[in-house]
């Protein structure tokens, strides 16, 4: 490893124009990680070669949720929405050739951060690299995946002393790193306005800052200040981003001052545009939202993003291959060097209309975080969750009346015919990289010294127990060559085990969607498999299926096909709705089918929700699924319709 760290050809090359990287207005990133360490590797050597100028690493949701690739959960989920990562050696070849102390690396991990963090810290020791050249961000944000993305683990009380003492830990020992990315990107995916998205993330931040305050000297405190960043979304309504990402500059800063003491504090932001918007529909249009979306976080010279990714314009269908992420980086050249935005100062300096609007939604949001700061951050998560359930029922219900245009979706139909419906290349054999990935743990596992894990293993047990030092004990199990499978499951047995959220909570006044009255009784188990958490569809339809009539059985997320199955027998349920966002379903509906039919249960109607390629929808209707459903399906009265069809034909 160490004779490739300074491979010449992974260096980020100068601009078209000469510029140096120190001269770029913002850094181009790409949100890439797929298969392998090695797979993933080669993927960002190429985006580097290509003009990327920073690591933006998606991890797999074994990963995430601190499964090892040999987990029983992890079944058909090793390396598809993301990298598989779980020891030193696969970060070792993950980041083979490529200069730790000359990128920026972000690492999009949350509850498994201070492991992660770890092997990232180890391998900068083998390579002789002093923690102090370290630049990047681990995203360590567990609230908004309480509220939103669903990869928490543990309780809320024992995530956030996992999230403070990584930032203590970095602030003290890695000082140019930054602790955390609070993320105020999934609360826009699950309804919120612009006030509400900076709310709920400076709310956050505020919590966390407070719990650190008595935990470092003043001058360590000051640093920990400085050091927080955002990863902020962007969506397509220009004006009101331009003035939200202006308000998130601005409001910060006057937070630090006035909470804090503390003065000139930057705003350290990262950003990926909304996906949210991208249609399965007319896919090609996606190109065009996606480019307009990323102009309001970059064009204000005084209030840009310092960092930018761009999602695949087909991420409705499928994950975006290599094309689609060159796609994404030549679009922010674009913006970058042709628009010419870089070359002026802040244009909207002086706008009544842009300053108006922007001290409006500060203000707002400014009432939002400091209620979220009264509350805790345990009532704040219940807050929260609440809240964006509500918003996003109204915006579906804007969409289903046509209040919210959009193109190809609700307005403007029918098809382009430009994109092909699939990613062309790179076709994995997911099943053979799952095998081969758990025969690598074997014989990881076999080379190690037990007794060297048994003690690294005891003493994070120890500091879990006893409020000892999580992050030391951490790095202990990753020299000691641990999996990011013993660290959670270590941590799960010195504490309160794995936390499971709520799908729902009681008394959460609900738009009242266009959906039918079903003419028949119908009892429908409706639930997650796999390690994907986004629950948004989820709540949506649990709601629009009461109101239709339905009797609901929430049968919980993060499920197996086995706890589905016997979830939907035990209720006598005459559908089971499974929602599979991993693109895990072809794994999902063979093992759901088969233990139907062991159960002697095939009255079961099966249906299968997600991200789910033209050409497998008629794969899992041979396997017995009885209807699938996309993105493209969006409009909750024709989903009830159908599914009062499929029921009403099997009587």
């Amino acid at each position: 490893m160490s004779g490739t760290a300074r491979d010449q050809t992974t260096k980020p090359p100068l601009t078209p124009s000469g510029k140096s990287r120190a001269r770029e207005p913002w850094i181009i990133r790409t949100y890439a990680g797929f298969g392998d360490a090695r797979q993933a590797n080669a993927r960002f050597r190429r985006n580097l070669k290509e003009g990327q100028r920073g690591l933006s690493i998606a991890f797999d949701l074994p990963t995430q949720n601190g499964y090892d690739p040999d987990a029983a959960l992890a079944a058909g989920e090793v390396g598809r929405a993301g990298v598989s990562i779980c020891h030193l050696c696969d970060m070792e070849e993950l980041l083979e050739g490529i200069p730790l102390d000359q990128i920026n690396t972000s690492m999009t991990i949350n509850a498994t951060a201070p492991f992660l963090f770890a092997l990232y810290l180890v391998l900068a020791e083998r390579q002789g690299i002093p923690w102090d050249k370290l630049r990047g961000t681990t995203q360590n944000d567990l609230m908004k995946e309480f509220v939103a993305r669903g990869t928490s683990i543990f309780s809320p009380q024992l995530s956030m002393r996992l999230s403070t003492e990584l930032i203590r830990f970095a602030v003290e020992r890695v000082p140019n790193w930054n602790p955390i990315n609070c993320c105020g990107y999934h609360y826009m995916e699950s309804g919120a306005g612009p006030a509400e998205e900076i709310g709920y993330t400076f709310g956050n931040a505020l919590i966390l800052l407070d719990a650190l305050r008595s935990q470092l000297s003043p001058a360590a405190f000051e640093s920990a200040v400085r050091r927080i960043s955002f990863f902020i979304n962007s969506g397509i309504e220009l004006v009101p981003e331009i003035c939200k990402v202006r308000a998130y500059s601005k409001l910060w800063r006057q937070l630090c001052r006035s909470e804090y003491g503390i003065d000139d504090v930057a705003f350290r932001a990262g950003c990926q545009v909304r996906s949210l918007s991208l249609s399965e529909q007319q896919p090609e249009i996606n190109i065009i939202r996606i480019a307009y979306e990323a102009l309001p976080v970059v064009i204000s010279a005084d209030h840009r993003v310092n960092a930018l990714q761009l999602p695949g314009f087909r991420e409705a269908i499928a994950l975006p291959d290599e094309a689609e992420q060159l796609l994404g980086l030549r679009t922010q050249q674009v913006l970058m060097h042709e628009t010419g935005i870089a070359n002026y100062g802040d244009i909207f300096a002086g706008s009544h209309i842009i300053e108006e609007l922007t001290d409006e939604i500060a203000a707002k949001a400014r009432a939002i975080a400091t209620r979220l700061r009264g509350a805790g951050y345990s009532e704040a998560i219940n807050i929260v969750s609440t809240e964006l359930t509500r918003l996003l029922a109204e915006r579906q219900r804007k969409l289903e009346t046509g209040e919210i245009i959009w193109v190809g979706v609700n307005a403007f139909r029918g098809e382009i015919g430009l994109a092909r419906t699939r990613p062309p290349n790179e076709t994995i054999d997911y099943s053979r990289l799952e095998r081969s990935r758990i025969e690598s743990l074997r014989q990881w596992r076999a080379s190690r010294d037990d007794q060297a894990i048994a003690r690294a293993r005891e003493r994070l047990h120890q500091a879990v127990a006893d409020s000892g030092d999580i992050m030391d004990a951490s790095l202990d199990l990753a020299r000691a060559r641990g999996t990011v499978g013993e660290w959670a499951a270590t941590i799960e047995r010195a504490s309160q085990g794995r936390y499971v959220p709520p799908v729902l909570q009681e008394g959460v006044p609900i738009a009242h969607f266009n959906v039918p009255k079903i003419p028949r009784r119908i009892r429908i188990a409706l639930g997650k498999a796999g390690l994907d958490g986004h629950i948004n569809a989820m709540k949506l339809l649990a709601h629009a299926f009461m109101q239709a009539g339905m009797e609901v059985i929430l049968a919980g997320f993060k499920q197996t096909p086995q706890q589905l199955v016997e979830t939907a027998i035990q209720e006598d349920a005459d559908v089971l709705a499974i929602s599979s966002l991993s693109g895990a379903h072809l794994t999902i509906a063979r093992e759901v089918i088969t233990l139907l039919r062991q159960h002697n249960a095939t009255g079961i109607k099966v249906l299968l929700g997600g991200i789910i390629p033209a050409e497998d929808r008629k794969l899992l209707l041979d396997l017995g699924v009885s209807e699938v459903f996309t993105p493209k399906d969006h409009d909750l009265g024709e989903i009830v319709e159908r599914i009062a069809a499929i029921c009403t034909d099997q009587h």
